[in-house]
């Protein structure tokens, strides 16, 4: 029976391992470093800047500050501490000019005060800061968000179990309501962690993630509601992978494939793009290392990724860019 088990594990560890390259590969660019490695850093973009919030450093430390990024000028400037408290997988939804930020984790699994409710408003413009409405549960760590007119939806979050939930903010009454997300088509994970998602021309997406074993799935949230199934991300299912929209295709990169207790797990490094017009994946690039925990975001026709974890579980200073 070891000897059934073992050549099982070996299959799956030589088919994860044997990803084949695209046929039209973009090249892959290598910006500046940030000053300091990080992974599960939450990151977003307003006014042609990117901006990196909180994070595990190198030596395992939870952090609160911001980064920011100037692609013209291929520079980071450290913002500084922020009045948030240091955490992991934080969540962030940009409205206009204005940054919807907080949520996470920090401290130890199964306690629910470490999975942090608090929510605030960051104005990049001014640099300053304002506490709102606490978010209404504590699955908090790595919860996904959009930004839809006037109102954020925001859910999928874990605490010690996996929950489906998901909850509407009004910006204007500062007010969180739930809404039911039902299944609408079959075999859709109603429960999972550490899926990816992002708006791309005013459609909402979101996919992989982690529930027993990664996960391959993708859909679209509809009239703010319901999802709606579309094609699955193909090549190894994956978590803690991440992603970012252009004005008109979805990017998703890297993440970890875990498929059960019986296989062992392998940190990816390929870029698939998304086309919500035809619903049709591409593979288009192969990332420099293999990255999970990090981040993915787009200016204009850029993408860029990196920091994060390799497959040795280092963590990253590294960010490069991809241009479609």
């Amino acid at each position: 029976m070891r000897r059934v088990v073992s050549i099982l594990i070996l299959t799956v560890t030589i088919f994860c391992s044997c990803q084949s390259r695209p046929e039209t590969e973009l090249t892959v660019h290598s910006c500046a470093a940030l000053p300091e490695g990080r992974a599960c850093a939450t990151c977003f973009v307003v006014n042609g800047e990117a901006y990196i919030f909180a994070g595990r450093d190198s030596s395992g430390t939870c952090t609160n500050d911001l980064w920011r990024y100037n692609p013209a000028s291929d520079h980071w400037t450290h913002v500084g501490s922020t009045p948030l408290s240091a955490r992991v997988n934080a969540t962030a939804c940009v409205h206009g000019e204005q940054v919807y930020i907080g949520l996470g984790f920090n401290g130890r699994y199964g306690v629910d005060s470490t999975y942090l409710q608090d929510w605030w408003s960051y104005t990049p413009a001014t640099d300053t800061w304002q506490r709102l409405a606490d978010y209404p549960n504590s699955y908090t760590d790595a919860a996904t968000a959009f930004a839809d007119t006037d109102e954020l939806y925001v859910g999928y979050g874990f605490c010690w179990n996996y929950r489906r939930d998901m909850f509407r903010y009004t910006i204007a009454e500062n007010r969180w309501d739930s809404i039911d997300v039902k299944a609408s088509f079959d075999g859709y994970p109603t429960r999972s962690f550490g899926g990816t998602g992002c708006s791309c021309a005013g459609r909402h997406y979101m996919g992989t993630g982690y529930r027993r074993k990664s996960l391959s799935w993708w859909a679209e949230l509809v009239d703010g509601n319901h999802w709606e199934q579309r094609a699955a991300v193909p090549g190894p299912a994956r978590t803690l992978a991440a992603s970012a929209a252009t004005a008109s295709s979805i990017y998703l990169c890297g993440g970890l494939h875990y498929g059960g207790v019986n296989t062992t797990g392998e940190v990816l490094q390929d870029v698939r793009r998304y086309d919500p017009a035809t619903d049709r994946w591409t593979y288009v690039a192969v990332m420099p290392e293999r990255l999970c925990n990090h981040i993915c975001f787009a200016i204009h026709d850029k993408v860029y990724f990196g920091l994060g974890e390799n497959e040795d579980w280092q963590v990253s200073n590294r960010l490069y860019y991809i241009e479609q």
